[in-house]
């Protein structure tokens, strides 16, 4: 095994690493203060390029400081790195971190380090154990986004270097088996280079990874709160029109397929608003919507249309199940409260619905555009609204 360049000095690669590490954390560390709390994980990825760092220089100092610090702490330091990048994940991936186990395998590994180095020096039963671990723990950490398989190019990007991470330290793990390790980490050997340098270019890009998942949930997130109404979480008003426009144009290439629309008024709604104020009104919005969408399932799309008013979509459902669906909605948002809730001393709340449907041949018929078919349907169910609310409210009416 001949010897490579001095210029590909394992030393100075670990170096390059440990700046590189540094460089990544301060990115990351900054985007943690911009970004939102819900994402999660970012505390971790900011702190492992740094004690990856804290390592590098560990390495570096070998033959200058004593062999328990140049290689039993620094491999410890290195691998609580790997466990704290894993941490994000799961941080990232499930909202909670379970590392515990990891941390007791890395404090049995230095166990194993300090013999083999105080004791009975061996370097390859030292590399032997850390390369197994380290494979081990890689594995682990890509199966976890296998197993969440996201779309996202951050994700892929991701699972692909865990992987090839693994496969670097699984073949350096072989190589040690067979007798091919060297016999120091700073042997100028081709498969030391290649192991040394995978290494670095992995702290580089697992940083650069987290940055891209991070920065897709941040846009995913922004695009869900743009379409929400903020005080029921139901779709806001623009995104609800939006939805009813895509329905009217599917109906129109669907054939049989129906939709229908049912605009909803909370009953009385200033009243109880001037009566038991407006935080209680508020309440009785998001319980009645609660109701609503228990009632609904997956069957429809619940938007607030404004103020106490809200519509449901029913796609492929006709004007004999809108009915139907509607009066069940209506008993559901009706149903007493129960004995001690905040919202008793309100009473009951009623809700009128106005009903109205459409059917494949009316919207490929019509000769105006889809957004005049989508104001047609929503003028048919709120003059459906207007007659229940005149006829005593609390009831459905068909348009």
């Amino acid at each position: 095994m001949g010897s490579l360049p001095t210029v590909i000095d394992p030393r100075s690669i670990i170096l390059l690493a440990g700046i590189m590490g540094i460089v990544m954390a301060i990115v990351v560390f900054f985007m943690r203060r911009s970004y939102p709390p819900s994402i999660r994980g970012l505390r971790e990825w900011a702190w492992a390029p740094l004690v990856a760092f804290v390592s590098t220089m560990l390495f570096a100092a070998r033959g200058v400081l004593p062999d328990l610090a140049t290689v039993v702490l620094a491999n410890m330091v290195l691998f609580q790195a790997c466990i704290l990048y894993y941490a994000g994940s799961q941080q990232f991936l499930l909202g909670r971190s379970r590392t515990g186990g990891w941390t007791l395998v890395n404090l049995a590994m230095g166990a194993v380090l300090a013999w083999f180095t105080l004791v009975r020096p061996d370097y390859e039963a030292r590399l032997l154990v850390v390369t197994l671990l380290v494979t081990l723990l890689f594995l682990n950490h890509a199966g976890l986004y296998v197993r969440h398989r996201g779309r996202v190019f951050g994700m892929a990007l991701m699972t692909g270097l865990l992987l090839l991470q693994a496969l670097v330290a699984g073949l350096r793990f072989v190589s040690a088996v067979f007798g091919l390790a060297g016999s120091d980490l700073m042997e100028a050997t081709w498969l030391q280079s290649l192991y040394i340098t995978m290494y670095s270019l992995t702290v580089l890009l697992l940083s650069i990874a987290a940055i891209l998942m991070a920065t897709d949930r941040v846009h995913t997130e922004f695009e869900y709160l743009a379409s929400r109404d903020p005080l029921t979480g139901v779709l806001n008003r623009r995104a609800l029109l939006d939805a009813c426009d895509a329905e009217v144009r599917r109906l129109a290439r669907a054939g049989s397929r129906g939709l229908a629309l049912l605009m909803i008024d909370v009953d009385h709604f200033k009243r109880i608003n001037d009566r038991f104020g407006h935080q209680q009104g508020d309440a009785v919005l998001r319980e009645a919507v609660q109701r609503m969408q228990q009632a609904t399932g997956q069957a429809g799309v619940l938007g607030r249309y404004g103020g106490e008013e809200f519509a449901l979509l029913l796609p492929g459902v006709d004007a004999q199940a809108a009915l139907e669906h509607a009066d069940r909605l209506r008993r559901a948002v009706a149903a007493p409260f129960e004995s001690g809730s905040p919202l008793q001393p309100v009473g009951p709340v009623s809700v009128s619905i106005g009903v109205a449907s459409a059917s494949a041949s009316a919207s490929a018929s019509a000769s105006a555009s889809t957004q005049t078919s989508v104001d047609a349907l929503f003028a048919s169910a709120d003059a459906a609204l207007y007659r229940a609310k005149a006829q005593g409210r609390d009831r459905v009416v068909e348009a």
